[in-house]
């Protein structure tokens, strides 16, 4: 049986290495690095995941990323936000 949360992790993980595709794994599965760069100077974040013990959101809140197993719903950007995101990602040098 698989650890709470393992397909929920995976999705994000594969989301965030879509984004940053020069991230690589230091744990498989476990712990995600994702070499960025401050002022010239490299540096790496290190991603963990953990499943909530407590739901919070009280089991009404939509997944962020849709599977089958999601509600159908898909909620489309706006152009402005479109735009929006297009700006940060620019000022990230991403």
């Amino acid at each position: 049986m698989a650890a709470k949360g393992t397909e929920s992790k995976g999705l994000i993980f594969n989301k965030l290495q879509e984004l940053y595709p020069n991230a690589f794994w230091e744990d498989t599965g476990k712990i995600l690095r994702i070499p960025m760069a401050e002022g010239g100077v490299p540096i790496e974040i290190k991603v963990t995941l953990t499943a909530a013990k407590n739901i919070l959101g009280g089991g009404q809140v939509e997944s962020a990323f849709p599977t089958e197993t999601a509600s159908e719903k898909v909620i489309e950007m706006t152009e402005e936000e479109k735009a929006n995101v297009s700006k940060l990602l620019a000022s990230l040098n991403i």
